[in-house]
C-alpha cells in the first residue's frame, strides 16, 4: 500500500474537505439516534478498507448509516452491511440528504424525526453550508481518498493489536482524524496518567496537508520535549502538536514508504513511553 505521487495535494485538500461535511450524515445519526456516550464516541466511525466504507454504529441492531469514499454516497446498510438504500451525494445539497436519511432509516421502523444535521462542535467552511450542492469530484482522488484511509487504518489497528488498553481504530468527525489513543499508565482508581495517540490527520493549522501524528500527555505535568530522539521522517511540534507530525509531502519523498511511516512511529512512540 502506497500513497499515490501523482495527485496535487490542492486537488487532496479539497476533496477531503467534501468527504468531511459528507460524513457528518454519519456523525448526526450517531448523535440522535444512538445513546450518547461521556467521551462522544457514539459520532464517530470505522473504517472498512474492503468496502471503503465509512461506517457509524448499529442503530438499533437494524441499520448503519456509511459514506462510500469512491463514489461519494450515503449509504444505509442493514447489520451485517448489505445495502438497503444508497444516494449519490454528488449534485446533492445537504438537506436532500438529511430528507433521503429519514426517509431511508424509517423504512427500517427507526424513528428519524430528530434527526438533524446540527452538531455540538464547528468544522472548516464548505459551500454547501449555503445551501450549495455536493461537487462533482473527480473519482481518481477520491479513490486515493480511501487509499489514505486504509493506509492509515492499517497502521492505527498495528498499534491497537500491539497495546491492551488501547482504543479501537476510529475516524472523529470534528477534526476528521483517524486514530487510536493508548493510556498506559494508571492511578489506584484505574484511570489514565499517561497516553500517546497514534493517526492520521487532514490539513489544518498543524499542517496545511494530511499527516501523521504522534502526540503525548501526561496528567497534570507538561511533556519534556527538550530531548526528543531524531527523525529521520517528520519533526516534532511540540507547542502545536504536543508530538510529531509525517506529513503527505514527506511521506511522497520516500522510497519505502510504509517502511518510513513505520519507523517514524516506533521512534515517537517509544519516546512516548519513555518520557
Amino acid at each position: 500500500m502506497r500513497f499515490s505521487t501523482n495527485i496535487l495535494i490542492d486537488k487532496i485538500n479539497t476533496a477531503q474537505l467534501a468527504l468531511h461535511h459528507a460524513v457528518q450524515f454519519i456523525a448526526a445519526s450517531g448523535k440522535y439516534l444512538l445513546e450518547e456516550k461521556e467521551d462522544d464516541s457514539h459520532t464517530n466511525m470505522s473504517w472498512d478498507s474492503g468496502n471503503k466504507i465509512f461506517y457509524g454504529d448499529s442503530i438499533n441492531n437494524r441499520s448503519r448509516v456509511g459514506l462510500h469514499v469512491p463514489t461519494l454516497s450515503l449509504k444505509v446498510t442493514g447489520p451485517t452491511g448489505i445495502e438497503l438504500a444508497s444516494l449519490s451525494l454528488s449534485d446533492k445539497t445537504k438537506q436532500e440528504g438529511l430528507l433521503w436519511l429519514r426517509q431511508a432509516l424509517q423504512l427500517k421502523q427507526i424513528d428519524s424525526s430528530d434527526l438533524e444535521l446540527k452538531m455540538h462542535y464547528e468544522i472548516p467552511e464548505n459551500p454547501t453550508d449555503e445551501a450549495k450542492p455536493f461537487p462533482e469530484l473527480d473519482s481518481i482522488v477520491l479513490e486515493e481518498l480511501a487509499n489514505h484511509r486504509s493506509i492509515a487504518d492499517k497502521f492505527c489497528n498495528d498499534i491497537f493489536s500491539q497495546h491492551a488498553k488501547s482504543s479501537p481504530a476510529r475516524t472523529w468527525p470534528h477534526h476528521f482524524d483517524h486514530g487510536v489513543y493508548v493510556p498506559f499508565r494508571f492511578n489506584d482508581n484505574g484511570e489514565a496518567n499517561q497516553s500517546f495517540s497514534v493517526g492520521y490527520a487532514v490539513a489544518d493549522s498543524v499542517i496545511g496537508e494530511p499527516y501523521f501524528y504522534v502526540t503525548q500527555w501526561k496528567k497534570d505535568e507538561e511533556i519534556d520535549y527538550s530531548e526528543t530522539p531524531e527523525l529521520e521522517c517528520g519533526k516534532w511540534l511540540p507547542e502545536k502538536l504536543k508530538g510529531a507530525g509525517l506529513s503527505l509531502s514527506d511521506i511522497l519523498n520516500m522510497d519505502d514508504q510504509e517502511k518510513q511511516i513505520q519507523e517514524f512511529i516506533n521512534k515517537a512512540v517509544a519516546f512516548s513511553k519513555d518520557v
